[in-house]
């Protein structure tokens, strides 16, 4: 079985990799850009298409993404109210949505729900976490409409946004049986597992360890609600509707997972309020390595 301590760790040796070639002068903090240019165009779409275009469509799997994306609305919601409270800047109340909303259901959630639950497991954290690229893919329209410039420009780029035709093509051939193949498959594979290492590396570049104590109360906010009010409510909620075994299991775990890291990507990418976002994505993770344990040994209980 995966360790959930082990699965955290691996992110944030990454990190630390990062912030020593940061010390070391081998990686400026303007390079965060450029990472996250390569990681929105090639790896995540890369990553994306492969998960869509392999996925076993199936039965009762057909409501993870509908419970997913309905977490993540809610989520949105409450943030944004959270930020109306705090009178916080367009900038910084859609910095605070992004780190509510989009959960780490791949790099995190994948390995985690597969040591607990094995390869049936898997197979519904998968489709919990299509509607987290599905959410990405529409936040990252939405920004790109506030954010974007001129209604041309906007129009331009979100057709451009390569992580949307990921979605559309793996849909396309998940439903018409179009094999890959071994080089296509291997090649996209290959791009796809630069994912995280690159978030990893960009979000170590952006790091401001001295800026920690200014986004404290917006940490505890985050990180509470994240890890662990979310998937609490989530649990009674899909009991009270009669939902049980991997559905439910698989769908409060990925629920429980800390922040995306492809929100960094999303906050460079559309200028957002970069420091805060790396700050919680680390603080958040952390955490994570004592939180998840809990959830796990709760759900394993009942």
């Amino acid at each position: 079985m995966v360790n959930a301590v082990e699965v955290i760790l691996v992110p944030t040796l990454i990190i630390i990799v990062g912030i020593l070639l940061k010390k070391l002068k081998i990686l400026r903090q303007e390079d965060s850009s450029l990472l996250s240019k390569l990681v929105i165009n090639v790896c995540l779409p890369s990553l994306i298409f492969t998960n869509i275009a392999k996925a076993n469509i199936s039965g009762e799997m057909i409501y993870l993404p509908i419970i997913s994306i309905g977490v993540s609305l809610i989520c949105m919601f409450i943030a944004y109210c959270y930020s109306r409270i705090m009178s916080y800047s367009k900038v910084k109340t859609w910095s605070i949505i992004l780190l509510l909303s989009l959960m780490n259901t791949a790099f995190i959630g994948y390995p985690v729900v597969l040591g607990v639950y094995g390869n049936e497991g898997f197979l519904y954290a998968i489709f919990y976490d299509l509607a987290i690229v599905i959410m990405l893919v529409f936040f990252g329209m939405i920004l790109s409409t506030i954010f974007g410039g001129n209604r041309k420009q906007v129009i331009k780029d979100g057709l451009s946004f390569v992580p949307l035709w990921a979605v559309v093509f793996g849909l396309i051939f998940n439903v018409c049986n179009i094999p890959l193949g071994y080089v296509l498959d291997s090649s996209l594979t290959y791009l796809g597992q630069a994912t995280i290492p690159l978030i990893m590396l960009s979000l170590a570049l952006t790091l401001n360890l001295k800026s920690f104590k200014s986004y404290l109360t917006d940490t505890i906010f985050v990180s509470t609600f994240r890890l662990l009010i979310v998937p609490i409510v989530l649990y009674l909620f899909l009991v009270t509707l009669g939902f049980g075994g991997y559905l439910l299991n698989v769908s409060v775990l990925q629920s429980a997972m800390p922040t995306a890291m492809t929100v960094l990507v999303l906050a460079i990418t559309y200028d957002l309020d970069v420091e805060l976002v790396s700050s919680i994505v680390f603080i958040d993770t952390t955490l994570a390595v004592f939180s998840l344990p809990l959830i796990i040994n709760f759900l394993l209980a009942f």
